[in-house]
């Protein structure tokens, strides 16, 4: 019988329920669970790299600076530093605007109360933004090089199961991040 009126609950709740939030609080909690996601996405990154014999740990943010300004700005096994603090700035940017798209879209559609929708929600929200990124942004530029490789390219960042586990961690992060900030 308590699982009907759970169930019941969960039909019956709306979006109103939830304490409306000034312009300054709606902008950190976007900040916050997009720089929390990029932290998310480069664990995996970091760990394949300083593991790898091909790899250094730090080529997502040179990979970042050399997709924006050429290939000449990427070591493939090297510390490049300048690419390394511009790409980082670049990823920031990006992961900012993944969590304001995702804060306005869980600000307007969902109610991230349970932990089933909060991971349910971060896992869609990996795959839109692997899917965006891997799909929309890439090719844009030298067909993704040196994020992943190309005909053009042997030189790559990583493996695309490493990319698909990274997008998996900012999808969950983000939604945790966000659906603590909101209850707080």
């Amino acid at each position: 019988m308590e699982l009907r009126g759970e169930i019941r609950g969960l039909r019956e709740r709306r979006l109103t329920d939830l304490p409306v939030l000034s312009i300054p609080r709606r902008i950190g909690i976007a900040v916050g669970c997009g720089v929390a996601g990029l932290a998310g996405l480069a664990v995996p990154f970091l760990l394949y790299g300083l593991y790898s014999d091909a790899h250094s740990a730090l080529e997502l943010p040179m990979a970042a600076t050399a997709w924006t300004f050429g290939l000449d700005h990427f070591e493939a096994n090297g510390y490049a530093w300048w690419p390394i603090v511009v790409g980082a700035v670049l990823l920031v940017i990006l992961s900012i605007a993944f969590g304001t798209v995702f804060a306005g879209v869980a600000d307007r559609f969902l109610a991230l109360r349970t932990i089933p929708e909060t991971i349910g929600a971060g896992l869609v929200w990996g795959f839109v933004t692997w899917t965006f990124f891997w799909y929309m942004l890439l090719p844009i530029a030298r067909e993704g090089a040196p994020f992943r490789a190309t005909l053009d390219s042997s030189v790559f960042v990583a493996p695309n199961w490493v990319f698909v586990l990274g997008f998996t961690i900012l999808g969950l992060v983000t939604s945790i991040v966000y659906t603590a900030a909101r209850r707080s």
